[in-house]
């Protein structure tokens, strides 16, 4: 082999290399940014990456079989959790992801709370999630002003099982998945600021007051909050450590009862 060969061939493995470097981007940890996780495991709200954000659980909640473990199941009524710490350091214009599991057992003509960090029932600077029954969706406000706003990131449900959600923040975009697949994005040229002073919550937002929403009641679990947007494998990747089709479905039931001109429902552990 000639010179000229052997500098062709060291070019060409050079070219193949970086050819697949740039179609396999370097692996990233799931852990990689983690701020918060609650698995709810224990029964409580503990975050488990020890970074100092355990959740306090208000009410009497209970606590059956989730996606992995256990989950925590609120009443629709009085139980909420709220999440101090330094979680609550993620929601300004920095990018973020949160993910979760969550599983309905109520029917309401009003949309239901869900993650929530707002001071006042405005739409001024604020990250509001609530379920919305009536149009099998999860409502995903994200706003600095009413002008100024992440528009259309509403993403459908697929059913009342078991469900992953997840919303990310990357700079000037903002996207939605459900159970792994993208659903919506969006983007703003300017970003959107959605920085405030209350306190991550569930099931709590102010808007509670306002008599235009209720409490959510049902499943949540494998809270997750990272400090950096996560991509769409890593979406896929979170989703398929606990698919919901492996979800223990007869262990928590969706079951409309009409009471008192109202949509209610009950739930039975099988474990």
């Amino acid at each position: 082999m000639n010179i000229f060969s052997s500098l062709f061939s060291l070019l060409l493995t050079g070219f193949l290399f970086l050819s697949f470097q740039q179609s396999n981007p370097p692996f990233i940890s799931l852990n990689e940014g983690l701020v918060a996780h609650y698995t709810f495991n224990q029964c409580d709200a503990t975050d488990v990456t020890d970074n100092g954000s355990d959740g306090i659980i208000y009410g009497e909640s209970g606590c059956h079989c989730g996606v992995d473990g256990n989950a925590i199941f609120l009443d629709g009524i009085n139980d909420y959790i709220e999440f101090p710490g330094i979680v609550n350091r993620c929601f300004h214009t920095t990018d973020f992801t949160v993910s979760f599991y969550l599983k309905p057992t109520k029917y309401s003509v009003f949309r239901q709370s869900l993650l929530s960090k707002r001071e006042i029932c405005d739409e001024n600077n604020m990250l509001d999630l609530q379920l919305d029954i009536n149009k099998r969706e999860i409502k995903t406000d994200l706003y600095e002003t009413p002008q100024k706003y992440f528009k259309d990131i509403s993403p459908e449900m697929p059913d009342t099982d078991w469900v992953h959600f997840a919303v990310v923040r990357k700079g000037i975009y903002a996207y939605t998945y459900i159970n792994g697949q993208l659903r919506r994005e969006a983007r703003r040229c300017s970003g959107v600021d959605i920085g405030n002073e209350a306190v991550l919550s569930f099931s709590n937002s102010i808007c509670l007051s306002s008599g235009r929403m209720v409490r959510f009641k049902g499943g949540l679990d494998e809270l997750r909050i990272y400090d950096r947007a996560l991509s769409d494998e890593e979406i896929a990747k979170l989703y398929s450590l606990h698919p919901v089709e492996f979800a223990e479905i007869d262990c928590i039931s969706f079951v409309p009862e009409i009471e008192s001109d109202k949509m209610e429902s009950t739930y039975l552990c099988f474990r």
